[in-house]
């Protein structure tokens, strides 16, 4: 049993009141340090405030190492009402467990807990209790280290504190980290103290962006170490690597084995850790000391695992007898950026590998990570800061910035896209991996059943297809190469933009999305630097096939090497034989970006943005309808269909793949089929949102009865939807059931805090029903509210223009409307009805024109225009007019002629 100071433990006086929301009343925590020996006591009392809090207890729980720690119980107490009732003394026996908690985690810790099940405890009750754990680590060879955490406010704690002692003559530094913290020193016989009370004030929110080391919980860290090379030259002997291979064992052949194979020492060090890695599985083990001390290499060989610490020390043994220079390094996986604000202790570090020396160059190599290969060997790990155990000691040490040789990820996607700017384009990809990642997947194509090889495809490759479909896909594992690639081909989706007179596509993959969010407005984070991220490095390459026309061109920055905000940007592109190709590399290097550098950093974003990669149609291009009508008339639309057909006989049970076939149909103007796919789809996964897709199909052929039906069928599936609800007014109002389709119109108008929409809906409704004059008054009156509005304006000049009254009035609202809206084709095309009424041809024609030449598809306004040209005297251009409004309309005619229009 560890023997204790006499008296070391802080008194401590009546508990506080506390409440509800503080049940925590008390929270002592007293760390002792002498030397390599820690002994830290705990007392703490809470309050069963409330029967929800009763329920929730839990058995109270201790946690010890055995083979290095002693636990000592000091007090198991229930207050109740002023009573103390003392649970040891009277016979409370503790039952211990051994619960390897972390198991499935590859974790062998030997922790036992002892639980303590407490009986007849009631609302109101204080559990107090108090213990002490006692840890000895020969590692520290006399060094003393402690860690501890101080909680800061909003903790639920009423009162609390945390007291260090150590002996006067042990020199023990320490350092605190966090807002508010300021431990009171003070003696006491032979002992140095320093005591902190808590919860200390809330602490500063961080930006999330901020580098790790300025998120650190506050604390206390205290040590013995003068210096990171006393830790190092103390830890050292753990990692020495003379005798530690059998000569004439196994582990002995497999090396000389690799020695034979190989002559160059860069080729042996990717042979041995290759070794290590594959041949050694990870599994951390606690057990004797197991925590700092690795095991034996030979016993690593024999039982065929170990943790880090086992690992490191075989790839060392293995690299010493291979000839390479190598030795153990601590990091940190996660914090390595805050270790050198930290004071030098062996808890300053979770992780070792290898650091090697290879013709006048350092490589890091860790064996517990997977798929290394002997052209990644020069990769950096991402731990920043590093020790390394030498006999003569080691400071602390920075690691290099040192773009790897090979990307992480390297992504290729050849788009075919011959059949036209405004369909989606055939796609092959690949998706290629390497290290850890490519382990991963190699194992899972191994394990993965089709099903689940499709789902995760998709879910890993749609958005770099914009959402595309993948009807066919594949992993090939290349061993030699240390890669694993996805193989993907489906029909994806490119985004032409047409609010330009020639067609672009936007294909800038490195400044386009690039952003630097950094927000140090204020006071106390303007000195928190930006953090650089993880480094990585990751090329894009394409290849777009482009329809049979000449005249494509790109623009911007075709060729680009830029660093911006420790990101290396670089693009290489060609355009030749009616195909683009395009490569980009994007290596995050990780460093971080002070604040004083945001403004210029943000000004070469901008800057990039300015010369943005494009691919540019020539001149005259076709309109979307245009290339539309032309594809479908020289039936170049088949292998896109054939597509979607591969995509729906993928997964058959699926409705995806039939409502992606019936959103290309609805584009290209083919209503019977798109609602041949939504049946089908319907079948398979019925929702409000398809029926009320194929209600709207159906109106568009003409079927407005079987369309109603439809969106009663969504309504029935979401009461609430107000789409089908508009939908269902103008259904009620095109098979003339005019009265029905007013009174839901005033339905939901009642329960809507926008009413514009209805308005606008129950305007068209009364002019259809031979009562304009009325729903012009409803529009006038709703612009009384609502003045300048430009969507009722225009509604009040469309409803006089197609029921032919007020046209001079009907004028002035379209005029008004156009001043007033920020994308004006539709009033443009309002106004032209206008003009055309009262014969001002040249007017009307003027307008239509503007608005196709925002608009250049818009089918009321090719009808229109259609219309001027055959009157005109332009029969080619007219008819051309009017077949390519037909072919977005079918019902086109129809409609004009209840407006009194014919061509």
């Amino acid at each position: 049993m560890a023997r204790l100071p006499t008296g070391w433990c802080l008194a401590t006086g009546p508990l506080p009141a506390g409440d509800a929301a503080t049940p925590w009343l008390l929270g002592d925590q007293q760390v002792l340090i002498e030397a390599d020996k820690r002994s830290t006591f705990t007392d703490h009392a809470y309050r069963i405030a409330t029967a929800d809090a009763l329920r929730n207890w839990d058995d109270l729980q201790f946690v010890w190492q055995p083979d290095r720690d002693d636990l000592i119980v000091h007090k198991l107490q229930i207050v109740r009402g002023g009573e103390t009732i003392d649970l040891l003394a009277q016979g409370l026996k503790l039952t211990v467990l051994r619960r390897e908690k972390d198991f499935e985690q590859k974790t062998i810790d030997g922790l036992l807990t002892a639980t303590a099940p407490i009986e007849d405890l009631r609302v109101g009750d204080i559990v107090r209790f108090s213990s002490t754990i006692v840890e000895r680590s020969d590692v520290l060879a006399g060094n003393g280290e402690a860690i501890v955490d101080v909680a800061a406010k909003p903790a639920a704690i009423a009162q609390g504190s945390v007291r260090i002692l150590w002996p006067r003559t042990l020199p023990v530094k320490w350092k605190a980290f966090g807002k508010g913290i300021a431990p009171v020193e003070s003696g006491k016989g032979s002992y140095h103290i320093l005591t902190q009370a808590q919860p200390i004030v809330k602490q500063d929110e961080m930006p999330q962006d901020a580098p790790i080391r300025f998120q650190r919980p506050p604390g206390l860290e205290f040590s013995t170490f003068p210096t990171w090379s006393d830790l190092s030259r103390t830890v050292a002997p753990l990692y020495a690597t003379q005798g530690t291979i059998k000569e004439g064992g196994t582990l002995a052949a497999a090396v000389d084995g690799i020695a034979k194979a190989n002559s160059n020492p860069k080729a042996r060090a990717a042979a041995a850790l290759a070794l290590v890695q594959n041949e050694i599985r990870y599994l951390y083990n606690g057990l004797a000391n197991g925590n700092y001390v690795p095991q034996a290499p030979e016993q690593t060989w024999t039982l065929r695992y170990g943790d880090c610490k086992a690992k490191t020390l075989l790839l060392l043994a293995v690299l010493d007898r291979l000839g390479v220079e190598a030795m153990p390094t601590l990091v940190h996986s996660t914090v390595g950026d805050a270790l050198p604000d930290r004071l030098p202790t062996l808890a300053a570090f979770d992780h070792v590998i290898v650091q090697a020396s290879i013709g006048g160059m350092d490589y890091w190599l860790d064996g517990t990570t997977a798929g290394t290969h002997v052209e990644d060997l020069a990769d950096v790990p991402p731990f920043r800061h590093v020790l390394p155990l030498t006999t003569a000691g080691s400071e602390l040490a920075a690691l290099p910035l040192r773009e790897p040789a090979r990307p992480d990820v390297d992504l290729h996607i050849a788009y075919d896209q011959s059949a036209g700017t405004a369909f989606p384009p055939l796609f092959d990809l690949s998706f290629t991996m390497r290290g850890e990642l490519a382990a991963r997947l190699a194992t899972l194509k191994e394990q993965a059943t089709p099903e689940q090889l499709r789902d995760m495809a998709q879910g890993a490759l749609g958005d770099f297809v914009n959402n595309g479909q993948i009807h066919t896909r594949s992993i090939e594992v290349d061993a030699a190469k240390g890669t694993t690639t996805i193989h993907a081909s489906g029909i994806g989706n490119l985004r032409w933009i047409r609010d330009e007179p020639r067609p672009y596509l936007a294909l800038d993959g490195l400044v386009s999305d690039f952003e630097i969010k950094a927000d140090r407005t204020r006071a106390a984070w303007r000195n928190i630097p930006v953090s650089g991220g993880s480094p990585s490095l990751i090329v894009r390459s394409m290849s777009l096939k482009l329809p049979q026309r000449a005249g494509f061109v790109m623009e911007g920055d075709v060729q680009a090497d830029m660093m911006i905000a420790g990101f290396a940007l670089r693009r290489q592109a060609r355009l030749a034989a009616g195909k683009l190709e395009k490569t980009e590399t994007v290596w995050t290097s990780g460093s971080e970006v002070a604040v004083n550098q945001l403004p210029a950093v943000r000004a070469q974003v901008a800057a990039a943005r300015q010369r943005e990669f494009r691919l540019r149609a020539p001149d005259a291009y076709p309109t979307r309808v245009e290339e539309i009508a032309a594809a479908k008339k020289e039936k170049r639309l088949g292998p896109l269909l054939a597509a979607y057909q591969k995509a729906i006989d993928d997964d058959p049970e699926a409705a995806n793949g039939y409502l992606n076939r019936a959103a290309f149909n609805i584009g290209i103007f083919e209503p019977k089929a798109a609602i041949a796919d939504l049946t089908n789809a319907i079948e398979h996964e019925a929702n409000a949102e398809i029926y009320r897709r194929r209600a709207g199909l159906h109106a568009q052929i003409g079927d407005f009865r079987t369309a109603l039906a439809d969106v009663e069928e969504a309504l029935a599936l979401d009461p609430g939807d107000e789409t089908a609800f508009a939908q269902k007014v103008y259904l009620l109002t095109e098979l003339k059931q005019y009265d029905d389709a007013l009174a839901l119109a005033d339905e939901q108008m009642a329960g809507s805090k926008d009413k514009r929409g209805w308005v606008g809906l129950k305007a068209e409704t009364l002019g259809k029903a031979g009562r304009a004059a009325e729903g012009a008054t409803l529009l006038a009156e709703a612009l009384v509210e609502r003045p300048g509005d430009p969507g009722l304006l225009n509604n009040l000049c469309w409803l006089k223009g197609t029921r032919s009254f007020e046209l001079e009035s009907a004028l002035k609202d379209c005029t008004r409307a156009i001043e007033l809206s920020d994308e004006s084709s539709a009033v443009l095309d309002s106004r032209a009805l206008v003009f055309f009424r009262l014969g001002r041809m040249e007017e009307a024609r003027a307008d239509l024109d503007a608005a196709l030449k925002i608009s250049p598809s818009m089918p009321a306004s090719l009808y229109m225009r259609g219309i001027l040209r055959l009157r005109g005297d332009d029969r080619d251009g007219g008819q051309r007019d009017l077949a390519l409004a037909r072919l977005q309309n079918a019902r086109i005619d129809a409609e004009y002629a209840d407006y009194g229009i014919k061509p």
